[in-house]
């Protein structure tokens, strides 16, 4: 799934759960956390030399070692209910996994196996072989229900998924929603 789709399910995963911003923020990044080891894309956009994206998307930051490690952080960094982050991170970032298994097929065909064992075990893999395209209409649909449901929360508790970003962004979509709405 898109980085837009990881950052929406993890937000809606938390806003329930954890009623400080601070922590809603630490494990919405924890569900998102796992793409970092896509950004070798930049560099092989840049050089067209590199191979980056092909050789660590989806093993450096999709395993259940990197599951723990995001959870530690976001709950290092929580001030209050740290235990509560560390499992709602764990669950985020597996979260994101499991929507990677299923919806993250290239164009051309390729189904991208999650190596969630790396790098103890570098051959397991996870992967689904009805695995749907990134660009299917099944991730589009879902996009625009994550999307409905997150306007539930702005209408109801005066919230949305831009708190991840700023505070202010946050208030400005608030007054948007409550002037033309």
């Amino acid at each position: 799934m898109t980085i837009e789709a990881h950052l929406l399910i993890s937000w809606l995963s938390t806003v329930e759960v954890l009623k400080n911003r601070r922590e809603r923020v630490l494990s919405t990044l924890a569900g998102v956390a796992p793409d970092l080891d896509g950004l070798g894309i930049v560099s092989d956009m840049i050089t067209s030399t590199t191979n980056y994206y092909i050789e660590y998307h989806h093993y450096l930051g999709h395993s259940i070692f990197s599951a723990i490690i995001f959870a530690s952080i976001a709950s290092i960094f929580a001030k209050t209910q740290q235990l509560r982050v560390w499992i709602l991170s764990f669950v985020v970032v597996h979260i994101h996994i499991l929507c990677d298994i299923v919806g993250s097929k290239a164009p051309d065909g390729f189904h991208y196996p999650i190596y969630y064992l790396y790098p103890i075990d570098p051959n397991f893999s996870l992967i689904w072989e009805h695995q749907w395209e990134l660009n299917s209409w099944q991730n589009i649909v879902i996009f625009v229900a994550l999307l409905a449901l997150s306007f539930f929360y702005l209408k109801r508790k005066r919230i949305t998924f831009l708190e991840v970003i700023s505070k202010r962004l946050n208030k400005v979509a608030c007054r948007m929603y409550e002037r033309y709405l």
